[in-house]
């Protein structure tokens, strides 16, 4: 912890526009995942397969690291030894991991001692081994299958479970580390090589794996094209994961990577030339992204004539019927048996037009197969990250253009922005220990949105209180 004000190190050297674009996704994040357990317009909900508003706030925290971290960086390296310098790293993302567990859980509940005397994969219980426990003959001696029970734990813990936001962050700046301080063209080509890694391991197992295609409890028929060797491997079984997974790092070091080189732009003197580079390269990852989301129409089957495509908006799970074969939004969807490469047929006889997916904020058609180029948070597709990047750009350009060359400051956004970790540790506490059990899930509008401005005063409240004490987290 530091008790210093940013402000008062370094008031001539400062970014504003930094602070004031990392406070707009701080503040955006508290309004998502306040909205996200309530029955709101489906863009204040993450989504499967479209990108919603929701959906853009994670990649804009991690693109922002991306740039503190280039800085920092560069910094320390320039006044300690590189060992000293990577060592801190290291602890610091071992810490944030540990932070996200404790605020997070670690993704199952053993509730009942007799768990552990239960075969995790067949259900059955040792019942004489329970039966001496019970009688007290064997208190100090290990459950039959406790070990079973950690083991299988773990996996799914390093599959799934500790995918959330500060743990990825700091194992994502684990990945990124030896290639900070290269050169700008440099670290380009490991973004790009992150990506298109991402994309290689999702069309040779990632896909089946992450998401645990299964049927009946069994592993689907690899002549059906969704083999789950990796999951037949580690013992997962149906478990799906989460904002990206073990793999999904990749795509978050791409767009942490992204954040470094963004730096390099907005590192020169000329404010004017600043917001240029950022809308150029806003533009180019825009490009780019939507080019890549495209390819999700190769996956089209054909409609009747008479059939309606239906844009159902999405909303959170424990609020609509989630069976198997039906996604988000409510109705049935069918999975692609190669969900990268298409068949090359579906090229022919085509319009050109046919092959312009939906623009981001929009749901996605019923009759599209569900596939790698879709918009996925949860997946964290190369489509998804790409264009969550180009749009990072252009807000940073916004505020470049507002706080460093018109001068204007937002005081909430400057106190997040300044404060980040604290602010995400303090509205973990309200929101869990507060708002969520005094406003019903299923509450009216007025009642929700009414609960989300005391949300944000109360831990606006908190965290003016630390600046007002000069008290700022730092890792």
């Amino acid at each position: 912890m530091n008790s210093t004000s940013p402000e008062t190190q370094s008031s001539k050297t400062r970014i504003h526009s930094i602070d004031q674009f990392r406070g707009y996704t701080v503040l955006g994040m508290f309004v998502v995942n306040f909205l996200g357990h309530y029955p709101a317009h489906y863009n204040y909900h993450h989504n499967d397969y479209f990108l919603s508003y929701a959906d853009t706030i994670m990649p804009a925290f991690i693109f922002m690291v991306g740039i503190s971290f280039r800085v920092s960086l560069l910094r320390r390296l320039a006044s300690a030894t590189f060992f000293r310098t990577y060592a801190g790293y290291f602890r610091r993302s071992l810490v944030l991991c540990l932070i996200s567990i404790i605020l997070n859980g670690v993704g199952q509940n053993f509730d009942d001692y007799k768990e552990f005397f239960v075969n995790p994969h067949t259900g059955e219980l040792a019942q004489s081994a329970w039966d001496q426990f019970q009688n007290g003959e064997a208190d100090l001696t290990i459950p039959t299958y406790f070990g079973d029970h950690v083991s299988r734990w773990a996996r799914l813990f390093v599959k799934s479970y500790v995918w959330e936001t500060l743990a990825v962050i700091g194992l994502t700046q684990l990945l990124v580390l030896p290639f900070a301080h290269l050169g700008f063209r440099q670290r380009a080509a490991v973004m790009i090589a992150m990506g298109l890694g991402h994309a290689l391991l999702t069309a040779w197992f990632n896909w089946q794996f992450f998401y645990g295609y299964t049927l009946d409890g069994e592993y689907i028929n690899p002549e059906a094209g969704l083999n789950n060797w990796m999951g037949q491997l580690w013992g997962t079984g149906s478990n799906r994961g989460w904002d990206g997974g073990i793999f999904g790092i990749l795509s978050w070091g791409a767009t942490m990577l992204a954040g470094t080189l963004c730096y390099d732009l907005i590192s020169g003197p000329n404010a004017t030339q600043r917001v240029m580079n950022l809308l150029r390269s806003g533009a180019a990852f825009l490009i780019i992204g939507y080019g890549m989301s495209c390819l999700q129409t190769l996956y089209d089957v054909p409609q009747q004539t008479d059939a309606n495509t239906r844009h159902i908006p999405a909303a959170a799970d424990r609020r609509i019927t989630n069976t198997h074969g039906r996604d988000k939004g409510g109705f049935p969807f069918q999975l692609a048996a190669s969900p990268v490469v298409p068949e090359w047929s579906a090229f022919k006889n085509r319009p050109v037009t046919s092959f312009l997916t939906e623009l981001p904020f929009t749901a996605r058609p019923e009759n599209r197969l569900v596939n790698y180029w879709m918009m996925s948070k949860r997946f964290a597709s190369l489509s998804y990250v790409t264009t969550a990047s180009g749009l990072s750009f252009i807000g940073l350009a916004l505020f470049v253009l507002t706080a460093d060359i018109l001068g204007w400051q937002f005081a909430v956004l400057r106190t997040f922005g300044m404060n980040p970790l604290a602010a995400y540790i303090l509205h973990k506490m309200v929101l869990n220990g507060l708002m969520y059990t005094v406003i019903p899930h299923d509450a009216a509008p007025w009642l929700y949105w009414s609960g989300l401005l005391a949300f944000l005063a109360i831990v606006y409240g908190l965290v003016r209180g630390l600046e007002k004490q000069g008290i700022y987290i730092r890792m």
